[in-house]
């Protein structure tokens, strides 16, 4: 896609500007410790002749999996640019948490009290040292634009920032850095948006899949074509069975592991309803036809209701910008803890939407009450309920027919 120019000013000091870039760029993030994706995503970028010094990652290199030393080493010797990512934020400064913003006690806060420790048990001084000089922020001009790289966001490196998120953070952080363009990190989904004719670009992260059901791992080419700013989603295969069984030799978290296998995250407590709803469904940003995705059962393909259409759900602002962004912040407040638990809230969204006969919405709320541990016995019995009132609303307007009746036989 196509991005025009716009005005700039100077950076803020605290980014470090690389200068001007001319060549094809290869953005991505999230290594997480993933040596094999890592090498995987480093031979693709020999392959198309795109040099280290325009490779650049959105933080986050080690983290999660079971070669932490390893993949700093290798990440070194590539010679690819980095900012930091809450996780060398934090090792660097001899934290003892990762920086993640997990809420306490949630099971990904359980998760990294497991894989953090192992993590900086295993590198070495040279590896604290070299991750102490990762500038957080990183500018370049390309294509007439303005470019800035940061983590999650300018102000908070652990802001996760999706594309439902409110517009006004977006926003800021272009204002902040007074950029055209802003490549992103740290929410582990890939996504372009415009706003106000400003591009906001996460590439998404190469050390674990993306919710969708596959176990592809994902990154960004920019390139420049008659001037403009073009930029493709891609995503690549790797041997993550390796990385996996790594993992499990190791003792990291068993959910995160299989996650590598099922393409499909442990928990979605992070997420917001909206990227919720994308669970299992194979995400379609990638165009380039380097990668053919796995076949998956057909499940009503050739209906009137696409269950792929359910990962669009979010565009539906493109069209009336201010209500649906009103809408979306509506719709995260009503399923916001309340005088009502979410598992409570879960189970009436899952009854309304069989009563409104919502496929898009079944779906969601049947993955969702999963995710809650909602029992098929409860899900069948809300579903019971809302037939129950749609039936009887029914029946209870034949009093309006049979007072009809009366009044035009009399």
């Amino acid at each position: 896609m196509l991005f025009n120019s716009l005005f700039y000013t100077d950076l803020d000091k605290k980014i470090k500007h690389i200068g001007t870039k001319t060549d094809k760029l290869l953005l991505f993030g999230g290594v997480y410790s993933n040596l094999q994706a890592l090498a995987q995503l480093k031979a693709i970028a020999e392959s198309h002749n795109i040099s280290a010094k325009n490779c650049i990652c959105t933080g986050d290199i080690t983290g999660y999996c079971a070669q932490p030393e390893e993949t700093i080493q290798l990440f070194r010797q590539w010679g690819a640019l980095s900012v930091a990512g809450n996780v060398e934020l934090q090792l660097a400064t001899d934290s003892d948490d990762c920086g993640c913003d997990f809420k306490e006690g949630s099971r990904c806060d359980s998760f990294s009290k497991t894989w953090f420790p192992y993590t900086k048990g295993r590198l070495s001084k040279n590896s604290f040292e070299w991750m102490a000089t990762i500038p957080k922020n990183i500018s370049f001009d390309y294509a007439g634009k303005k470019i800035t790289v940061v983590h999650g966001s300018y102000s908070n490196i652990s802001e996760f920032i999706y594309q439902s998120s409110p517009e006004k953070n977006k926003l800021k952080v272009f204002e902040e850095t007074h950029s055209d363009v802003i490549i992103a990190g740290h929410c582990g989904l890939p996504f372009h948006q415009h706003l106000q004719d400003k591009l906001w670009l996460n590439p998404g992260v190469i050390g674990m899949p993306a919710n969708d059901g596959t176990t592809r791992v994902w990154y960004i080419i920019l390139d420049i074509e008659n001037g403009n700013l073009k930029y493709t989603h891609r995503s690549f295969t790797y041997e993550h069975k390796i990385t996996q069984r790594l993992m499990q030799q190791n003792h990291l978290p068993e959910e995160y592991a299989s996650t590598l296998s099922s393409g499909l995250w442990d928990n979605m407590e992070i997420l917001p309803e909206i990227e919720k709803m994308g669970q299992g469904i194979p995400i379609q940003l990638d165009k380039t036809q380097e990668y053919i995705a796995p076949k998956t059962k057909k499940t009503m393909a050739d209906s009137y209701y696409n269950p792929k259409d359910l990962r669009k759900f979010g565009k539906i602002t493109e069209w009336s910008e201010e209500l649906g962004n009103k809408f979306f912040e509506y719709y995260g407040k009503v399923f916001e803890e309340g005088a009502l638990s979410a598992r409570e809230k879960s189970l009436i969204a899952l009854a309304v939407s069989h009563v409104v006969k919502c496929p898009y919405c079944i779906d969601a709320y049947t993955k969702d009450g999963l995710q809650k541990g909602i029992t098929k016995e409860e899900m069948m019995e809300a579903v019971h309920v809302g037939a129950a009132i749609e039936s009887g609303a029914t029946l209870v307007h034949g009093v309006q027919m049979m007072n009809k009746y009366d009044k035009l036989s009399m």
